[in-house]
């Protein structure tokens, strides 16, 4: 009955022009032939595996690989299956097929340096690939299993892709300076090759930032506080390597600088100029202008009133302190005789015989006493 079917379809392989295997492979989903490669393995040599590439039998190996075979699949061992190894470390990949025993490998492609394919195959069939790598790179491997020794037999392939990285993370991608105004948002980052079990901590002028342990450090609303250079310290694989510099400058001004160093929150609604959060009738301008705590009123007269003689004549002394840090903000004076009109006129040294002292310390105002007028003080934000 086996001869009468073997024979059957030898004839009707040769009436189509095809082998036996091959009809054998356009059919293979057939139970019946399904049968048949099962009882009688001698239809041909290796009927099975060519059953099995045929239909694409493939096999995952570690991250990246493929394995596809003739007579058996071969899989790295647990244990030596890292694909990534590093610059003079110690390095080894083993290997070895679940359905029988290797008899012998061979490299089918150039192993990194300071690797090799042992010539020696265990008694179970493992291979192995080791040493001591001296270049980084990627590199494609073909390994190739032989069932026979001397490479023979059939041939399975194990292709694999080998990582060998240098000890540490690789920067790719370093922070840059950031100039940017007073108030506004900036962002430091880094960028690894491979930033797998990398730990990041941020500096700022030598010192570690608190909570800063991510590839970006942002700050949201700038002040001259964040003025400095920065870089990142980071540890990945037992090593630690530090970033390059970044400058960060904060382009703020001194009334700015000078909101920050007295109030809690420098962005905060009663830090504008013109508010007046103590009540005590000097606008925040003011404050600044002549050096008195925004937050706490002043109980003194402003501006001070003085008098002084000389030999001819006698002034009534009008006069404000002034913040040497206050760039940024003039003072002036106006007078008039007729508040109802309201005729504002500037002071200027000897007008009316109105003196104007304006130092960096003061700006005074000396009227003579004949001089009947109303005199205003008018402070100007540059």
């Amino acid at each position: 009955m086996d001869r009468r079917f073997k024979l059957s379809m030898q004839s009707i392989c040769l009436r189509a022009q095809l082998p036996v295997y091959a009809l054998a492979l356009l059919l293979s989903r057939a139970p019946a032939l399904k049968f048949l490669i099962t009882k009688h393995t001698g239809l041909i040599p290796k009927m099975s595996h060519l059953l099995k590439c045929a239909t694409g039998t493939t096999v995952t190996v570690g991250a990246v690989n493929a394995v596809t075979g003739a007579t058996a699949s071969v899989k790295l061992l647990e244990g030596y299956d890292n694909t990534t190894g590093y610059l003079g470390e110690y390095f080894r990949l083993s290997f070895a097929s679940s359905d029988y025993v290797v008899g012998s490998y061979r490299l089918g492609s150039s192993a990194p340096e300071g690797l090799a394919l042992s010539p020696i195959v265990s008694e179970f069939g493992v291979g192995t690939i080791d040493g001591i790598p001296t270049k980084a790179g990627v590199y494609n491997l073909d390994i190739w299993a032989y069932e026979d020794k001397n490479l023979q037999g059939d041939s399975t392939l194990l292709a694999i892709t080998l990582y060998i990285r240098e000890k540490g993370a690789s920067i790719t991608s370093q922070p840059t300076g950031v100039n940017t105004p007073w108030g506004s948002s900036f962002e430091l980052e880094v960028e690894l090759q491979d930033d797998s079990g990398a730990e990041y901590q941020w500096r700022k002028d030598g010192q570690d930032i608190l909570g800063a342990t991510n590839s970006m450090y942002s700050v949201f609303q700038s002040t001259s506080l964040d003025e400095g250079d920065y870089d990142v310290v980071i540890a990945k694989d037992g090593a630690s390597i530090t970033s390059d510099t970044a400058s960060v400058t904060i382009a703020a001004s001194d009334l700015e600088r000078w909101k920050e160093s007295v109030f809690e929150n420098p962005f905060s609604s009663e830090t504008d100029s013109q508010l007046d959060p103590d009540l005590d009738g000097l606008i925040n301008l003011v404050e600044y202008a002549i050096g008195t705590d925004p937050m706490v009123a002043t109980a003194v007269q402003l501006p001070q009133v003085g008098y002084e003689r000389l030999i001819a004549d006698s002034y009534v002394v009008y006069s404000y302190a002034k913040n040497p840090q206050a760039g940024d903000v003039s003072i002036s004076a106006e007078y008039t005789d007729d508040l109802a009109n309201a005729n504002w006129i500037p002071i200027v040294d000897f007008l009316n015989g109105i003196r104007v002292v304006d130092t960096t310390d003061a700006f005074t105002v000396k009227v003579p006493q004949e001089v009947a007028c109303f005199v205003r003080f008018v402070f100007t934000e540059s």
